[in-house]
């Protein structure tokens, strides 16, 4: 009984603080977190995008082109956009816009309110396929995304202008991830570039080992990014310098994420793995059956993600221990390979059984 009610009151107060500002609304203290369903919602297909919270609701996009707009307390659909084409990422949002974009290479910007078009960008390739992999990236009024013809494209929020393109040669699988004015990309060929996010202009580069499907991280002056080689690396920002390499032994199948002095990343055969940001050392891993495609959220001491076995894990970010995990029953053999979202105290996610999960 004195758990209980520890657990109530550390609830009730932890909506105090959130609603004083007082603290982060995607931090979850691992004694509040309880781990009940909120809400399912099933989309009209399967589901290997992720969602973005934004507004009070959930948008994420499904495999035959849908992306819906889900009340983020209730899982009611707001609003619905067909795009005609399987979106694989997370949408992104800017001036209450939302940015999707799928396997057919057009990237639409939506009204967050009610899901009207504002307007679309469709890249014109000669005899080059298109597609949209990844995820679109927002910042310094520009949209980016990096497209199958091998071109990264920065486009006007607001009108839908083209302001540059950056041709890296060859196709682009990856997400681009803005910070402090500078685009950072990476290539099929194993290279890493960052580019000025005002001009596309390269300003500096350099060899991975291996295919870059993902996106990279910035901590503290540092950017983090890993290859299908299972190398990834740490390079300090300013003067490109080099902090340490590290092999997880087989191919790097999430972006990284830091938190709390360690980056996190999950591997294509089956682990999750921790390491120490400062030297790469191992602080531990985790076996994950049927391995991970499912880019980790931390919250608090909780490190959430999914895995192609159809589990959504939650993880003690110090020691790799399981705290909970919720698998997919209803449709054995689907996989979790969205990568979750957390908001207000509530952990979102898409499954390949074609449902939304909101869990708190």
């Amino acid at each position: 009984m004195a758990t209980v009610r520890f657990r109530r009151t550390l609830k009730l107060l932890l909506g105090v603080f959130l609603a004083a500002g007082l603290l982060s609304a995607s931090f979850i203290p691992a004694e509040a977190w309880q781990g009940t369903q909120k809400w399912v919602f099933t989309a009209k297909s399967s589901i290997t995008g992720s969602p973005l919270v934004v507004g009070g609701k959930v948008i994420i996009g499904d495999n035959e082109g849908n992306l819906y707009a889900l009340n983020a307390n209730t899982g009611a659909q707001v609003w619905t956009f067909d795009t005609n084409s399987t979106i694989n990422g997370a949408p992104a949002a800017a001036e209450n816009t939302v940015f999707a974009g799928g396997t057919d290479g057009t990237l639409f910007a939506l009204n967050m309110a009610n899901g009207a078009q504002r307007w679309k960008y469709t890249p014109k390739a000669a005899n080059t396929p298109l597609g949209i992999w990844g995820s679109p990236e927002t910042g310094g009024g520009m949209v980016y995304f990096n497209s199958f013809d091998g071109k990264v494209y920065a486009i006007r929020t607001s009108g839908g202008k083209p302001v540059w393109t950056y041709d890296t040669g060859r196709e682009l699988r990856s997400t681009p991830l803005y910070d402090n004015g500078v685009v950072y990309i990476g290539t099929y060929e194993g290279l890493f570039r960052a580019l000025n996010a005002k001009t596309g202009k390269k300003i500096w580069g350099g060899g991975s080992g291996g295919p870059i499907n993902s996106a990279a991280a910035v901590s503290n002056g540092v950017v983090y990014f890993g290859s299908w080689s299972g190398t990834i690396q740490a390079v300090k920002i300013k003067g490109v310098v080099p902090q340490w390499r590290y092999n997880a032994g087989e191919s790097i199948t999430t972006a990284p994420v830091v938190s709390g002095g360690r980056v996190f990343f999950g591997t294509i055969n089956g682990k999750m793995v921790a390491l120490n940001t400062s030297t790469g050392q191992v602080a531990w891993e985790f076996p994950v059956p049927g391995g991970t495609h499912s880019t980790p959220a931390v919250s608090g001491s909780l490190l959430f993600f999914g895995s192609d076995g159809g589990v959504m894990y939650a993880l003690d970010t110090a020691t790799g221990q399981e705290r909970w995990r919720f698998e997919i029953t209803d449709d054995p053999g689907k996989g979790i390979v969205s990568s979750p979202a957390v908001a207000n105290g509530v952990l979102y996610f898409g499954g390949q059984n074609g449902k939304v999960y909101a869990f708190q």
